[in-house]
């Protein structure tokens, strides 16, 4: 239980981060009233990159390596919407399992360390 506790009182961002991210959200929907339809999706993919710069800044205990190569992966494919939009959406279904596998990982890495089968 103490393990619970301690989850709860953690956290991934500063205040100002977590404002950051909070404006960046709202500005995105503004304008995405006016954009092409397709610009929304960058625009999420962008602010998940910049919470994954957050948290690595907080230098994750669990997932540093794939925080960091996750990012830098986004960070180049997300500008494929500009120029090749179906390597863009495939990019998009694949980090979809991407952040999938890794929970499923982090997941059984945790039961496997709290005794369970």
């Amino acid at each position: 239980m103490a393990q619970d506790a301690d989850a709860k009182t953690k956290t991934v961002l500063t205040e100002d981060e977590a404002l950051e991210i909070i404006a960046f959200l709202f500005s995105s929907a503004e304008i995405s009233l006016f954009e092409p339809t397709y610009y929304g999706t960058i625009r999420l993919v962008e602010a998940a990159s910049r919470l994954m710069e957050f948290r690595i800044a907080h230098e994750p205990e669990h997932t540093a390596d794939w925080i960091r190569d996750f990012k830098a992966e986004i960070d180049v494919k997300k500008n494929w919407m500009m120029w090749d939009r179906e390597a863009y959406f495939d990019f998009l279904k694949s980090a979809t399992a991407t952040v999938a596998t890794e929970i499923r990982r982090r997941r059984e890495d945790a039961s496997n360390k709290g005794g369970g089968a």
